[in-house]
């Protein structure tokens, strides 16, 4: 009940946070990644680069809601809000150059939330801070300079240098807390061939979303850095689909790269045959570790009075190079040898608990019309190792993944029936977007402690359009674990974001 009194009386004090304010220069997607519909004109002098230039802010709050079916002393009831926000300023381009930095916030312990003092039980809320700060006594704020690139662009091409969102089929930005996850390198589009985008990326660190830090794009680091720190694997790569096997200890060894770079091609195509065809693949690489390749297909089929079908096939593929010798099949890492922290049982779950060689079938129908879709999702990985995909990109994300869910791991069949309704686009209430969806997943209990389950999930988006620029988006999501060994869960999410 104290759960759904601060739901309500939040939900009825965000309409008059805010006054009213321009029209954008920037608006958010539905998956509230920032689009930029005002974009700097080019400067006619060098004096006008910074002068032109415009600054792009965003105040946004994150509030994450956990309720267990059972508490016990790994599993506590919290809530916790985030508050905080970004300025974004872009130059005026010259001559084709110009440059970008982001800086962002996070604060999080307001006293109205009701987190547990250990932050290690934190769920989803725990990007509103940096844990890896928390425990060394350094706070729940943080800032971080998460955007700082040059760029170049002439015609359809772009080409980035320094720190940047990266948005592909592998590394996302995964915008859905406070601060997006954002990477370190090279990057280069093209736009030259007709319906076609080509992108290629050479990332040499990653940020994720609650680090202040950039860091391996793979390795764990599990080591005490120092006599006055607490290194809990918090400071390098911690997300939560790591392979704990390819940790520093273990590269130590074999003297293997601990800052391999992340290599990514990617292309996107409609441009072939028909545009109802749509056409992706992408492949990401690293050195003496593992590659992976996803190819997929969408075919638009047409049929009459405006409903349209739209099958969808994915496949990827993910090949050892190393990394299964090193860490072994399972991201637990203990499917790893016993000299490099295995466990016997775990080992013999795995067809070859020495390689992560996998792939994973998948398959989808779209049935549309007008404001509305439902579709039918399944996603099949095969009894051989799991994905490895720490980089804020889902493989079986669009065809079976809810919020939250990791269901890469081998032997993982998932069924998922989806439906999106635009409250605005069926002329019924503007700005007002909703999501429902059920999931089943059926694990293999030998490779993961997780145990089959039922997702119920249902959200909604909605631009307030009284008060310009604002948005709220709601998501509550229950999960029904189908055997008694294992805990229920209720999780809330509700974020406002403003832009000015």
């Amino acid at each position: 009940m104290r759960l759904m009194n601060t739901l309500l009386i939040t939900s009825l004090a965000s309409i008059s946070v805010f006054a009213n304010a321009e029209q954008p220069k920037h608006t958010l997607q539905a998956n509230y990644s920032v689009n930029y519909t005002v974009l700097p004109s080019e400067a006619s002098s060098v004096s006008k680069i910074f002068t032109e230039g415009i600054l792009y802010g965003r105040l946004r709050t994150n509030w994450f809601f956990y309720d267990w079916e059972n508490e016990n002393t790994l599993a506590q009831d919290h809530n916790i809000l985030g508050v905080g926000g970004s300025l974004i300023y872009k130059t005026a381009p010259y001559a084709g150059l110009s440059a970008t930095a982001g800086v962002y916030y996070t604060s999080a312990g307001t006293g109205i939330d009701n987190h547990p003092s250990d932050v290690a039980l934190l769920k989803a809320g725990k990007d509103t801070i940096s844990r890896y700060n928390s425990v060394n006594g350094r706070g729940s704020s943080y800032a971080v300079l998460a955007q700082v690139y040059l760029q170049y662009e002439h015609s359809k091409f772009k080409a980035r240098v320094g720190r940047s969102i990266f948005n592909s089929f592998f590394t996302k930005s995964n915008d859905s807390k406070m601060i997006p996850n954002t990477f370190e390198g090279i990057t280069l589009e093209s736009k030259d061939i007709e319906k076609t985008r080509l992108r290629a990326a050479y990332l040499t660190r990653q940020k994720l979303r609650d680090h202040d830090n950039f860091h391996s794009v793979i390795m764990v680091d599990r080591r005490d850095t120092s006599s006055s720190s607490t290194n809990t694997e918090w400071n390098e790569n911690d997300d939560a689909a790591r392979h704990r096997g390819l940790n520093y200890t273990n590269f130590e060894k074999i003297g293997q790269d601990k800052n391999p770079a992340l290599v990514v091609l990617e292309g996107y195509s409609r441009a072939v045959l028909t545009d109802d065809l749509e056409i992706s693949a992408s492949a990401v690489y690293l050195k003496d570790l593992f590659y992976t390749a996803m190819f997929e297909l969408n075919y638009k089929f047409s049929l009459g009075g405006g409903y349209t079908l739209t099958p969808g096939m994915r496949y990827v593929q993910q090949f050892d190079d190393g990394a299964g010798a090193i860490g072994g099949a399972s991201l637990s890492g203990l499917a790893a040898s016993d000299a490099n922290g295995g466990a016997q049982a775990v080992r013999d779950a795995y067809t070859n608990p020495d390689s992560v060689d996998t792939y994973m079938t998948a398959a989808r129908l779209v049935l549309s019309k007008g404001a509305g879709s439902v579709s039918l999702g399944y996603t099949n990985i095969a009894d051989e190792a799991d994905f490895i995909t720490p980089w804020r990109g889902f493989v079986t994300g669009g065809y079976t993944r809810t919020m939250a869910r990791y269901n890469w791991i081998a032997n993982t069949k998932t069924y998922r029936v989806r439906g999106v309704y635009d409250f605005g686009k069926g002329n019924m209430i503007e700005g007002l977007k909703t999501y429902l969806s059920f999931t089943h997943e059926s694990y293999d209990e030998s490779k993961t402690s997780t145990d089959d389950a039922n997702v119920y999930y249902f959200g909604l988006i909605k631009d307030i359009k009284s008060v310009a620029n604002l948005s709220a988006r709601f998501r509550t999501e229950y999960v029904e674990q189908t055997t008694a060994l294992t805990n229920d869960h209720a999780e809330v999410r509700m974020e406002l974001n403003y832009l000015f």
